[in-house]
């Protein structure tokens, strides 16, 4: 069976519509949307400048993780986990990972109910 090609406008709904709803990748049809000439929103950035990856290092150490079982679950060498470590404390203001984990959770990054990793 043949269906009619759909407008650009409606394209882009359907795909915005297909992310919203886990059929496809969001990040895929931002790509695609933008690549397309249309608009696409843009992510709101991290707290306090933190990198997508200093992000990831911060949720881990948060739940519990020594900077070595930050390095093992990231794949990178634990002086390179910890150099994120100290990098982070220094962009938020901090001084322990007791600290940087009410930061996390105050900013959204971690919720209430996610355990510590053992």
């Amino acid at each position: 069976p043949h269906r009619s090609a759909l407008s650009r406008d409606d394209a882009a709904q359907e795909l915005r519509r297909g992310a919203r709803e886990g059929e496809f990748d969001g990040a895929a049809v931002d790509a695609v949307l933008s690549a397309a000439g249309h608009q696409v929103r843009r992510k709101p950035s991290a707290p306090a400048g933190l990198t997508p990856r200093e992000v990831e290092v911060l949720v881990l150490a948060a739940r519990g993780g020594t900077t070595r079982a930050v390095a093992h679950a990231l794949g990178i060498a634990p002086k390179t986990a910890g150099n994120h470590i100290e990098r982070i404390y220094t962009k938020i203001g901090v001084n322990s990972r007791a600290e940087a984990a009410m930061f996390a959770m105050q900013h959204g990054l971690l919720s209430t109910w996610e355990t510590t990793e053992a």
